[in-house]
């Protein structure tokens, strides 16, 4: 039985890769779905951009996004969030989230980014047709 569900949610999470989404084009997450760095800090700052791709795969789940291991946000396909930073090197993370079948996907992966003074880094959160979750930077 749980060999059956495995492969099921395999299948649902796996198929065609996702498509890239330009910032311009992606829509943005409500506050709602917003949980952390979103107030500006006194001082230098730098905003990180996360964009999540469009398509199919995953998309009956929500796309968890974290910065230093803490959940910033939830991000549906097609949507980005943008999150303050001080001027440092972070961990920039996604792993899907929610219960039933959103539970038993991909694990976290977790990339470091720069975050520089007065500038945007943005990056693409994405699933690849093996089902896996990847987060890249991008310039789209």
């Amino acid at each position: 039985m749980r060999i059956g569900i495995g492969i099921m949610v395999l299948a649902l999470l796996a198929g065609c890769a996702t498509s890239p989404t330009p910032s311009g084009e992606a829509k943005q997450a409500p506050a709602s779905q917003l949980s952390a760095y979103q107030a500006k800090p006194a001082g230098a700052y730098g905003t990180l951009q996360v964009i999540r791709d469009s398509g199919q795969t995953g998309s009956l789940c929500a796309m968890a996004v974290f910065i230093d291991g803490k959940q910033a946000a939830k991000l549906d396909p097609g949507q980005k969030a943008s999150f303050y930073l001080p001027p440092d090197s972070v961990s920039v993370g996604a792993a899907y989230t929610g219960s039933g079948i959103c539970s038993m996907g991909a694990a976290r992966v977790e990339r470091e980014a720069i975050v520089k003074d007065g500038a945007v880094k943005k990056y693409r959160v994405f699933t690849g047709g093996d089902g896996q979750i990847d987060i890249l930077p991008t310039t789209l």
